[in-house]
């Protein structure tokens, strides 16, 4: 039988993995990274493996319509300017 995953975090004291719902190590009591941290670092996990394999991360390709939009609006000023 196979188990859920539950995503895990290490303890940055001991090394010992927790639970990413656990707030301190159950091994040495040190206070556990909360969850805003590891979403924040496994969003950046991701990117640096993205960028690893070529892949682009829907972060950068929402960066780029952005600056595509800015680009044109800053097109369609300076041609209504004129």
């Amino acid at each position: 039988m196979l188990r859920p995953f539950v995503p895990m975090v290490f303890c940055t004291s001991c090394a010992q993995q927790q639970d990413d719902a656990q707030k301190f190590c159950r091994f040495c009591g040190e206070r556990l990274p909360g969850p805003a941290l590891m979403q924040q670092l496994r969003n950046e996990a991701a990117n640096i493996q993205a960028a690893k394999s070529g892949q682009v991360t829907q972060t950068q390709q929402a960066n780029l319509a952005t600056l595509k939009a800015i680009e044109l609006a800053r097109q369609q000023g300076f041609n209504g300017q004129s």
